[in-house]
């Protein structure tokens, strides 16, 4: 009997009928064990600096975070030790506003990665995706941001990545503060003259410090500038820059004015004394923005 041919298809895409279901290609690294005792269970988060999972911790069976990089940011020698480096630098900051990194180290595969703490909660940028959010619930979460963010910069890590995306929320009753920051040191890795060919920064320039986008030396102020652009999008329920294109994005962050905030929203909507204090972050030189997250602890404080 004559085994019957494959029809030619002449360079046509076929496609399979509306009724098959096309499984995606499962991830490689589900299943693998992390360090001799990390399981990988399931991906739960992608971006362009690599991809996070669901892991278990096989000695005590507790959840964890798996962050591997994506390969070829770190091919570098020199950007390797570094990112090890800052990693474990962040791996000192003790706060509950900040989520806590457990170990670091590389695959026996070459992909570096960082094992942290897994908050169960999404992330701000859902919350500002809803609207703007009102002033009180902003002036908790800011305050909660600052604080984490002052306990980072008294052991000399500077976030240099600040944004919606790296604060999760924990859901009510599962953590001990109203935000986790997360990914401490890693924009570090990316040296300043690639922050506009490198996939991971294409939102990174609508938080970027004006410093930070003429590649000068940074210091705490620059996350109290990001701190500013978010705090501004929480109430506002829009960025002070805005635009598809990164370039002008970082020339907007070096030389344009920010809408004031009572131009933006309605009258009353928010305080002045909360509005000057988010404009004051968003100010183009660090020496007349705050001059430490401290300060704009004690400046919430205030505001009740």
């Amino acid at each position: 009997m004559s085994r019957e041919r494959p029809t030619p298809t002449d360079g046509i895409e076929t496609r399979p009928p509306s009724h098959v279901v096309v499984k995606a290609a499962p991830d490689p690294m589900c299943g693998r064990l992390i360090a001799g005792r990390y399981r990988i269970n399931s991906r739960i988060a992608r971006g362009g600096m690599g991809s996070v999972y669901l892991a278990r911790n096989t000695d005590d069976g507790t959840a964890c975070a798996v962050k591997v990089l994506r390969e070829e940011l770190i091919l570098d020698a020199r950007l390797r030790e570094r990112f090890v480096y800052e990693s474990r630098a962040a791996s000192r900051i003790a706060h509950p506003a900040v989520a806590k990194t457990y170990e670091i180290g590389e695959t026996p595969w070459g992909e570096m990665f960082i094992v942290m703490e897994y908050v169960n909660g999404p992330p701000l940028r859902k919350l500002i995706k809803a609207g703007p959010i009102h002033e009180r619930r902003t002036v908790t979460i800011g305050a909660a941001i600052a604080e984490g963010l002052a306990a980072a910069h008294a052991c000399g890590v500077i976030h240099r990545d600040l944004k919606p995306e790296n604060i999760l929320m924990p859901r009510a009753g599962n953590a001990d503060s109203v935000v986790k920051i997360v990914d401490f040191g890693v924009a570090r890795i990316v040296d300043a003259p690639r922050i506009t060919t490198t996939q991971h920064v294409l939102g990174t320039p609508q938080y970027i410090s004006p410093e930070q986008a003429m590649g000068g030396p940074v210091d705490t102020r620059s996350d109290v500038y990001s701190l500013g652009v978010i705090l501004y999008e929480m109430l506002t329920g829009s960025l002070p820059f805005d635009g598809d294109d990164p370039e002008s994005l970082l020339r907007k962050h070096i030389k344009a004015r920010p809408l004031p905030i009572s131009e933006v929203v309605e009258a009353g909507a928010v305080k002045p004394a909360l509005a000057s204090l988010v404009m004051s972050c968003l100010e183009k030189s660090p020496l007349h923005r705050p001059g430490s997250m401290e300060q704009i602890v004690e400046a919430f404080a205030a505001l009740g």
